[in-house]
């Protein structure tokens, strides 16, 4: 029942104005026992985990996130200034409180350079998405790839970012780097075998060049598919779950092989008429109750979000982060690190 009321909230939501959006947000957390927490034991250790734990996970996408995204008030490249602007200032406050998160990259990021093929398309070597549309992407004209401009990082810096991954890999904090796909094509219904295959071998292949090999694949747009071929390239762990509604739980794994960890909440807020302190408590709560049932809150973001939100709301919550960690209520812990703790926690019991 919980899964149908979602699926319709969300689609009411999507046609409300921005201070509808701010309203009706806040009315349903009020109204109800959000954040909702899913625990089976069948599924679960009973003992659950030692102390409650919050995930950070991070979408690094610069502009390609937003090539095609509807209802936006800024161009794709403006957007992707501004996370190239903001991601090291991130980054400062993570070292600060010593918070390891997992970062999400798009796989483009980490070329230093492109260029054209002879008939004039970028990466004429990969699949192509057909056009769309759905609730994030409107996709009507033209080829997948038309934005990109086959340039290299210091003349198109909104495209490629492998400074930024340099300081990410160098951080003193020890973050994990998961993928994002190649060019932030989401894996649902409209995105082939082809097309999903090429995505992750292209981003796996640009990774090497930094050392990385990936266990961890966040679907761009939340447009989860293709386990199958996930567990072949050897990805290990999903930001994706069976349970639509679950907020506060624990990762699980399906029959693919895969583990597949919630998401509880994302901190970017669209347009204005949000109460940005209410917003904070709100997220406080979703550590609060994860620190209770000693479960583990998944709390995502872009670093694109207004500059605003991440003074109000995100800088302020890493800083409690940090402080409900010293007083032992949680752990913080990258979706791999969630995922070995969940292990362990099993093997624990079994030897019990």
């Amino acid at each position: 029942m919980r899964s149908v009321l979602k699926s319709v909230y969300e689609t009411l939501y999507q046609i409300l104005p921005p201070r509808g959006k701010a309203i009706s947000s806040d009315l349903v957390f009020a109204l109800t026992s959000k954040p909702y927490v899913y625990f089976e034991s069948d599924a679960h250790p009973a003992q659950r985990l030692t102390r409650g734990a919050v995930t950070f996970s991070v979408d690094f996408e610069l502009a390609w996130a937003w090539r095609f995204a509807r209802r936006l008030s800024e161009d794709c490249v403006t957007i992707g200034m501004r996370e190239r602007h903001q991601v090291p200032r991130i980054l400062e406050r993570m070292e600060e409180y010593g918070l390891e998160s997992t970062w999400a990259i798009v796989g483009h990021l980490f070329l230093e350079k492109c260029s054209r093929g002879k008939d004039g398309l970028a990466h004429p070597e990969m699949s192509r998405l057909g056009h769309f549309k759905n609730a994030h992407w409107e996709f009507k004209e033209g080829d997948w790839y038309q934005h990109d401009p086959c340039s290299d990082a210091h003349n198109a810096p909104a495209w490629y970012a492998p400074d930024l991954i340099e300081k990410i890999l160098t951080s003193n904090v020890d973050h994990e780097i998961a993928s994002h796909g190649f060019s932030h094509a989401g894996f649902g219904s409209y995105c082939s075998a082809q097309v999903a295959e090429a995505e992750l071998q292209a981003s796996l292949d640009a990774m090497r060049s930094f050392g990385v090999t990936p266990q961890t694949f966040v679907f761009p747009g939340n447009e989860a598919g293709h386990y199958g071929l996930l567990a072949d390239k050897r990805f290990r762990i999903v930001r994706a779950f069976p349970v639509n509604w679950a907020e506060i739980s624990l990762p699980v794994q399906r029959e693919e092989g895969l583990w597949h960890v919630h998401d509880s909440i994302a901190v970017d807020l669209e347009g204005s008429g949000w109460d940005l302190r209410a917003r904070l408590l709100r997220l406080m709560k979703y550590v609060d109750r994860a620190a209770e049932r000693r479960l583990a809150a998944h709390i995502w973001f872009h670093p694109s979000l207004p500059p605003d939100q991440m003074q109000e709301v995100l800088f302020p919550l890493f800083r409690y982060c940090a402080e409900q960690r010293e007083k032992g209520n949680i752990d913080i812990l990258t979706m791999a690190q969630l995922v070995k703790a969940t292990k362990a926690a099993t093997v624990s019991e079994e030897q019990v």
